[in-house]
């Protein structure tokens, strides 16, 4: 029979069924059954012969030696044609158990009579007595294993049901080459004659933990704490209407199956060990990682908003995630989580970060003080200017109203402070205009005199640079 091998992944899980498979048995059978029906039909004809030739004949030919003669003539060939079967049998028993060597509970003639015999298609409810076998697939494995159903599956060939549970998904090979993927669901898959079980793979979502050592760029080693939650199948293909938990995605099973390796411990001696899918999605973890620390300075990675190149910022985060993910869809594993736990520094570069940070973290502290004192300054400043801008104006406008020339004498006294207060400081004098201080010096002399001392109209100070005197 020629297996149809379908392209199309979505005709996977019906590419071989329970009808094909009641058709391949009646092939089967009828190609070992028709030499016999062959031989029988000779027999029988032979024998039709014997007894027309007694029949014309009766009285060469007593009664009873004619039956006899007749029934030898039918029932030597069926024994001689039973004991050959038996022998052939046998011989096919010792056979497969020499070539194959399954294990000593399985009867070899169990095997041989469902590949040879198959099963008869019956209407029902007569079809109940006429079922394939049927071997279950979970927890990544293929169950009951010491019976021969599963033992045929996995290293000789069907027809064999399969049941796979949720979460599973089964790679098949028909001579050493691919054949299709099939999953669960509710079509029931159908192994075919020569189909096997390569691999058995686990859908449901995988975690793996581990460290490792990175570099620099400016040469200090590093020690990354890595954790990353991977699986099989691009988690935004999700359909809720199958009714599954567990994302079942046919060729992104065959790119991750097609990805294992064989890896050698050592070259010279050890034995190989088979990759698996979250080794491979591992393996891309342990390279993106070191080539992005490898391209950035020591403090770019930990300082902020130096370079762009902080990693545990939720961009860098982000992008490493990004990459991750376009290296390992190459291969049908898609990585849902990656976290990075721990950062260890060797002991000497970590005690200089430390003095370093703290440094900066003290400088940063005095410059913030710094500021703040020279706004408490400033604001005091500002609230004294204002309130001397505030009283000499309101003096200022005291004078201007007071025609009389008569203060009281709190209001005088309080100038009067003032003014001594202010021109006793020689910085004073260096900001104020020369006619403004002859002016308030003039004042000082008005308020330090009695009152009855002063002279009625006094003269305002004459500029000796100006010309004319001013009016008053």
């Amino acid at each position: 029979m020629t297996f149809p091998y379908p392209q199309n992944p979505d005709d996977w899980q019906t590419a071989y069924t329970r009808d094909m498979a009641y058709s391949d048995s009646a092939k089967y059978r009828i190609n070992f059954v028709f030499p016999l029906a062959i031989g029988f039909l000779f027999v029988f004809a032979y024998a039709c012969f014997c007894a027309v030739i007694i029949s014309f004949f009766p009285e060469s030919y007593p009664p009873l030696l004619s039956m006899f003669f007749t029934l030898s003539i039918i029932l030597l060939p069926l024994l001689f044609f039973a004991l050959i079967l038996l022998g052939a049998f046998r011989i096919a028993s010792s056979f497969f158990t020499e070539f194959y060597r399954p294990p000593e509970d399985i009867d070899p003639k169990d095997i041989i009579n469902n590949r040879l015999w198959g099963k008869f298609k019956l209407p029902p409810p007569l079809n109940m007595f006429m079922k394939f076998k049927k071997i279950i697939v979970k927890d990544s494995d293929v169950d009951k294993k010491d019976q021969w159903p599963a033992w045929s599956a996995l290293h000789l060939g069907g027809p064999i049901m399969l049941t796979i549970f949720d979460g599973n998904a089964v790679y098949l090979e028909r001579g050493n080459c691919f054949s299709r993927v099939v999953g669960p669901g509710d079509k029931i898959p159908f192994l075919e004659w020569y189909e096997t079980i390569k691999y058995v793979v686990d859908l449901r979502p995988k975690v793996m933990e581990g460290s490792f050592n990175v570099w620099t760029k400016d040469g200090i080693k590093i020690t990354f704490t890595v954790k990353i939650e991977c699986r099989i199948g691009d988690p935004a293909k999700y359909d809720p209407d199958s009714g599954l938990m567990y994302l079942y995605d046919p060729p992104a099973v065959k790119k991750a199956v097609e990805r294992y390796a064989l890896r050698w411990p050592n070259r010279m001696d050890g034995e190989p060990s088979e990759m698996n899918w979250i080794d491979a999605a591992w393996g891309q973890v342990t390279g993106i990682v070191p080539g992005y620390v490898g391209s950035r300075m020591l403090n770019d990675l930990f300082i902020a908003d130096r370079n762009g190149g902080q990693i545990l910022s939720s961009q860098e985060m982000q992008g490493i995630f990004k990459k991750l993910n376009d290296a390992t869809s190459k291969f049908g594993v898609f990585i849902t989580d990656f976290q990075i736990l721990k950062i260890e520094l060797p002991k000497e570069v970590d005690d200089h970060q430390k003095r370093y940070w703290k440094a900066e973290r003290q400088s940063i502290v005095t410059v913030g003080e710094g500021k703040a004192k020279a706004l408490n300054i400033r604001t005091h400043e500002k609230a004294r200017a204002d309130a001397q801008r505030d009283l000499i104006l309101a003096i200022a406008e005291g004078l201007d109203k007071n025609v009389a020339g008569k203060f009281s004498e709190p209001l005088l006294l309080s100038f009067s402070s003032m003014l001594d207060e202010n021109l006793r400081d020689p910085t004073v004098k260096a900001y104020l205009a020369k006619e403004t201080l002859d002016t308030l010096e003039q004042l000082q002399r008005l308020l330090n005199t009695p009152p009855n001392q002063q002279p009625a109209n006094p003269e305002p100070p004459q500029n000796p640079e100006s010309p004319n005197p001013p009016e008053g």
